[in-house]
């Protein structure tokens, strides 16, 4: 059995704004409605930047 891969995604939540793990975008959604109660939240995904590493 294969572990899914978490990847990050910028969540925005009741004037919050935050990075969280998860599947997929309906997850970190799903995460933060647990988490904040809140109904309007955004899950965008963070994309890497040619920044040195």
């Amino acid at each position: 059995m294969t572990t899914p891969t978490l990847r990050p995604y910028r969540i925005t939540c009741a004037g919050l704004e935050y990075i969280a793990l998860a599947t997929g975008a309906c997850q970190a959604i799903a995460d933060a409605i647990t988490l904040h109660g809140a109904q309007t939240i955004t899950a965008k995904p963070l994309q890497q930047t040619g920044g040195a590493a």
